[in-house]
């Protein structure tokens, strides 16, 4: 399946962003160029607007793209709408990594609900380096991936940052990945991202009736536009819904999520508790 229109926009988007970047321009020059406005580049690399083939092939003229790489993003341009997109993970910034990045980047408010690991965006570079090295990457890769994935927590500390919710199952807790070390440094972390204003981190206790999270772990981003998405990964694929109708059942599961969480507190007294047995 091909990805939504909306999420293709925002992988053409980052992409178009980089090519500007990497050639040292602004978007000032590079709409006196084309003779267009400073927004509607701006809006073009957020993904909120989408450029024909005319406007790209001008933009890879401007950049210096040639070639199959040019042909590559004017492909980009037209595909058919669908309502959700199953890409599979390549080695490389994938469509998909990219849009998750424009995502976090533009994202007024961010959830994510994550019963099995501590979500991407609280992860120290250790507990990274299990998840991603348990794939068997040769060291360079791994590495490389590492950063990636640690290079995106900047959303989190700049200026005008997103309200970010990190919500986990306390099973998490207690899931070394085989070192309790590792994770000890990983539950302090989430003590000391608490911390942050723009931060708040809740757990799910154990003790919780069935609810509607117990279907599957996301991310859900609300944009100031008023415009959302949802992510999720599974074994190596990922898929974001961006029509209300798929979305509505994510939207539901966040309402919820008050009603099962334990309080800031509680949830942090569990945290710091699961960490000091990891002491002993």
């Amino acid at each position: 399946m091909r990805q939504s229109e909306a999420l293709r926009q925002l992988g053409l988007g980052v992409r178009l962003r980089t090519l500007r970047e990497n050639r040292g321009m602004t978007t000032r020059s590079v709409a006196a160029s084309l003779g267009v406005s400073r927004s509607s580049i701006s809006r073009t690399e957020r993904g909120l607007r989408a450029p024909d083939r005319e406007e790209v092939s001008a933009l890879c003229a401007l950049f210096g793209v040639v070639g199959d790489e040019k042909q590559e993003l004017l492909d980009r341009v037209g595909e058919s709408q669908e309502t959700s997109a199953w890409l599979a993970l390549g080695d490389g910034m994938s469509d998909q990594l990219a849009s998750l990045l424009v995502l976090e980047r533009e994202a007024a408010k961010i959830t994510c609900v994550e019963l099995a690991l501590i979500p991407g965006l609280a992860q120290i570079a250790d507990y990274s380096r299990c998840l991603i090295g348990s794939r068997g990457l040769p060291p360079r890769e791994l590495e490389r991936k590492v950063a990636t994935r640690l290079g995106r927590q900047a959303v989190l500390s700049r200026n005008n940052p997103p309200q970010t919710r990190i919500v986990i199952e306390e099973s998490v807790l207690s899931r070394t990945l085989g070192s309790d070390e590792v994770l000890r440094m990983q539950l302090d972390h989430l003590v000391t991202l608490n911390q942050r204003p723009n931060v708040d981190i809740r757990v799910i206790p154990l003790s919780a009736p069935a609810h509607l999270a117990l279907n599957g772990s996301f991310s859900f981003f609300e944009l100031a536009d008023g415009s959302a998405y949802a992510f999720m990964e599974s074994q190596g694929f990922a898929v974001c819904l961006v029509e209300s109708d798929d979305l509505r059942f994510v939207v539901d599961t966040c309402a919820g999520l008050e009603d099962i969480v334990l309080d800031e507190v509680e949830s942090m007294s569990a945290i710091v508790a699961a960490a000091e047995r990891l002491r002993r």
